[in-house]
């Protein structure tokens, strides 16, 4: 058996092609994954090790909250460097300062996107060892009114030393001489960031407050371990600061990167085990297709004497060596899709920094490893089917397909897709493992009813074909002839559709959302904000001063943000307002208290926030910040606004009391846009959107969002239309008699062609259309759940789902070119002459 099973797959070498290529591209598309983000990942460690490779030891305050990597932390005295360097064992110490800064170009433009790329400033550090910067040319800031500037940023504005910029910091902003050029290490900039490098004097003004400093590195004597000298260290300054070793340092800042690189690299291999769930529906329907065309042949070896268990062992080493072989080839297309990836970033505006390419063995063999198990799992029930082929089946030519009315099908695939449902919408409240439970379960089980759906929906889809005649009536026919095989092709491209569908409503529901928001909730005239990608990037508050003192700007409202745990649970930011304006340029419905009293330790709630709390006016609310514990007052109640300042605010006092952001996320203005625009000028970062704008800004930013969710999706449509083509070719094969007697009674090869062609476009409408109609359940569902998030109005975009339904059919077409040539081209009499 062995020995004919292996004859059989030398002798059927297309199918084995066909069939190892939705394997190879789903291996390939896991392994590429896997080596992207294993490559960033160590690009960026290697990057931050290098950045404190001389530092062996490191001293900070300590914070309540764990800080990730950028993170503004609590500062502390500079003037404890001169105690630190007076350290037995202490070689070197210099202070750490770190701030947003931002160069100016040439051009009065930001140089750098900071929605996608930090911009950070820090002193230049004389102490060679502790400094990861190395010029490359220039020289180093001789006076508080010169800077570095990375080379990367420097190549992009096109400055050369000597040259005059402006530089954007928290406080106004303030031109400096280019004294040099540098590079981080051998890279043209840290990671792809920008970043200036000031004096120490001028650090600590522009970047952290005069006095202080983030934390002060510490080089020891080359006979002094890193745990003693930490050790002498942090005898010498007391318990108020804490001192780590350098190796812990490194290790900590890789770690808060990992998980900052954590969600994207989930984000891509989700993807990727949607093209390989979609696999296996092509690798199922394949072998489905083989075992029934070789019923016969099958049916003749258990009549001479072979087992079930030897026919089923022989399907399955078919699928062994199809999915060996695909996944092994799939681990080197592996690379090449990593490559992809990184374009497919650049493209989308996020650019990957340089690094090798890292190829970890348990990932490869991970990626080998499913690609085999899910070819042999989809091969199982097949193989299954086989075994129990009787040897009478040899006697006829194929089995009729009765799936489609099966009351057996009928109730298991509703049962499990109600279940799917069920585990989704339970799972929408946070549990984010049981949502892709549930959707799973879903599509398995809309897959089960699916030959219960194609019988009439094929009848439904065929009916305008068949006023084009033969061909529209015998492709219509051949698609209800079998609807289990045309269930099961188009259920691959149910699921990429599904998913297509699911985000497109979801970004239309999120677009409708903000708009009605926007129109009801925001009063002011304009927003102004600078787009940073994070809480360390953002506005000076000097703009906002100036837009008091303007004429013509009649309201002001800055909005700042932090890390907090606000009665144990934490944020993911905390809003701060400008209490005294904040109802001014927002609606917040009833207020019950007073705003103007927060101050320094007041907080406002909205009441659904309070009732699920048990809060009340004068409620204590404990509140931890980075730099130490607090506990405010609740001075107010509102019952509205929420999309805009969320579930709880407090005044700019507090976040700087307490040791929060310095700069401001936006400012929220009522006034003339010429006052706005002229002031706002001079802070180049500074964008003043009208309401139209805004919403431009925040529609672009989905809609780049979403055509990266599409190109990650592509992958599985290719798939599953590789599916279709596929399973038209090998029904081809089982119709060859057939074809072969329509060509005899005259049907032309154009017609041949055009019933191949319309059958692949049934199909490939009947899974959109099932994709289509579960997307549109997904995004209902979620912005249900999200009601409370302000993504509360459900938008079905009709115009755009019609354009995914035109161009599958149109990809169904050209999935079906060659297939129907191979039909067209068949000989007739070798055709009829078949047994």
């Amino acid at each position: 058996m062995l020995t004919l099973t292996i004859k059989q797959l030398a002798a059927r070498k297309l199918r084995l092609l066909t069939t190892a290529f939705a394997v190879l591209l789903s291996v390939a598309f896991m392994a590429g994954t896997v080596v992207f983000t294993d490559t960033i990942s160590a690009t960026f460690d290697t990057a931050l090790a290098e950045a404190d490779e001389g530092v062996d030891a490191y001293v900070r305050t300590p914070s309540e909250i764990d800080r990730g990597y950028g993170e503004p932390g609590p500062r502390l005295d500079a003037s404890l460097a001169q105690t630190v360097a007076s350290v037995e064992g202490v070689d070197d110490a210099a202070l750490r300062i770190n701030g947003y800064a931002q160069v100016v170009g040439p051009d009065g433009e930001p140089v750098g996107d900071i929605s996608k790329h930090p911009a950070f400033g820090t002193n230049w550090v004389a102490v060679d060892d502790l400094n990861p910067y190395e010029l490359a040319s220039g020289h180093a800031p001789g006076n508080d009114g010169e800077i570095v500037i990375d080379k990367a940023s420097a190549d992009k504005a096109g400055y050369q030393p000597g040259d005059v910029a402006t530089v954007l910091t928290k406080s106004a902003p303030r031109q400096f001489t280019i004294a040099g050029i540098a590079t981080f290490g051998t890279a043209d900039s840290p990671a792809g960031a920008t970043a200036v490098l000031f004096t120490d004097t001028a650090a600590t003004e522009l970047l952290a407050t005069p006095g202080q400093a983030d934390g002060i590195a510490v080089t020891a004597d080359p006979v002094v371990s890193q745990a003693d000298v930490a050790a002498a260290v942090q005898a010498a300054v007391g318990g108020d600061v804490e001192v780590i070793t350098g190796a812990t340092l490194v290790a900590e800042n890789q770690s808060s990167m990992a998980v900052n690189l954590a969600e994207f690299g989930t984000i891509t291999l989700v993807f990727a085990v949607v093209a390989m769930f979609v696999g296996a529906f092509i690798i199922n329907n394949t072998f489905s297709i083989t075992v029934a065309q070789r019923t016969r042949e099958m049916a003749m070896l258990r009549a001479i004497g072979a087992s079930g268990r030897q026919v089923k062992r022989s399907v399955l080493i078919e699928a062994v060596v199809t999915g060996a072989l695909a996944s092994g080839a799939g681990l080197a297309a592996g690379i090449g899709v990593a490559s992809g990836l990184g374009q497919l970033m650049s493209a989308f505006g996020f650019d990957m920094p340089d690094g090798a390419t890292v190829i970890s063995p348990n990932a490869m063999a991970l990626s080998f490893a499913v690609g085999l198990i899910v070819t042999v799992l989809s091969a199982w029930l097949p193989a299954r089917r086989a075994a129990k082929i009787a040897p009478f089946a040899a006697l006829r030519d194929v089995d009729i397909d009765r799936s489609a009315g099966s009351v057996r099908r009928a109730v298991v695939g509703t049962a499990i897709t109600a279940v799917g449902v069920t585990a989704l919408l339970a799972g929408l409240g946070g549990e984010i493992a049981l949502v892709g439970v549930g959707a799973l379960a879903t599509f398995v089980g809309v897959s089960v009813l699916g030959p219960v759906l194609a019988r009439p929906v094929a009848k439904v889809f065929g009916m305008p074909l068949r006023m084009r005649g033969l061909s529209g009536e015998l492709a219509t026919r051949n698609a209800m002839r079998n609807p289990k095989r045309t269930a099961r092709t188009a259920s691959a491209l149910m699921i990429g559709v599904g998913l297509i569908g699911f985000i497109t409503v979801f970004a239309a529901s999120a677009k409708t959302s903000m708009a009605g928001s926007l129109e009801t909730e925001f009063t002011g005239t304009h927003i102004v904000q600078a787009g940073g990608w994070d809480n360390s990037t953002g506005l000076s508050p000097d703009l906002a001063d100036e837009l008091r003192s303007t004429p013509g700007v009649d309201v002001v409202s800055q909005a700042r943000m932090s890390a907090a745990v606000i009665d144990g649970s934490a944020t993911d930011a905390l809003n701060a307002f400008d209490a005294t304006t904040v109802d001014e340029v927002f609606v917040l419905g009833s207020v019950e208290g007073d705003l103007d009293s927060l101050g320094a330790d007041g907080i406002a709630v909205s009441a659904e926030r309070a009732a699920e709390q048990g809060w009340t006016i004068g409620s204590t609310v404990p509140a931890t910040f980075p730099s130490g514990d607090t506990t405010f007052v609740v001075e107010a109640v509102y019952s509205g606004g929420t999309d805009w300042v969320g579930s709880m605010f407090v005044d700019l006092d507090a976040l700087v009391a307490n040791g929060g952001d310095e700069l401001d996320y936006r400012v929220y203005v009522s006034g003339d846009e010429k006052a706005i625009t002229s002031v706002a000028a001079a802070h180049a970062s500074a964008d003043v959107l009208d309401k139209d704008a805004f919403l431009d800004v925040v529609n672009s930013d989905v809609d780049t969002m979403l055509g990266l969710f599409y190109a990650l999706l592509m992958l599985a449509v290719v798939i599953a239309l590789l599916g279709i083509a596929n399973t038209l070719a090998l029904s081809i094969l089982e119709r060859t008699r057939e074809v072969g007697l329509l060509r005899a009674v005259g049907m032309g090869r154009s017609q041949v062609r055009s019933t191949v062609r319309w059958e692949s476009i049934i199909i490939a409408v009947f899974g959109t259309t099932l994709g289509l109609a579960i997307g549109t359940f997904f995004g209902w569902a979620i912005v249900r759940v999200m009601a409370d998030q302000g993504i509360d109005t459900l938008t079905v975009p009709v115009g755009n789902l019609a354009v995914v339904t035109v161009i599958a059919a149109l990809a169904g077409a050209m999935a079906a070119v060659m297939p129907a040539r191979r039909a067209a081209k068949l000989d007739v009499l070798k055709a009829l002459a078949m047994a």
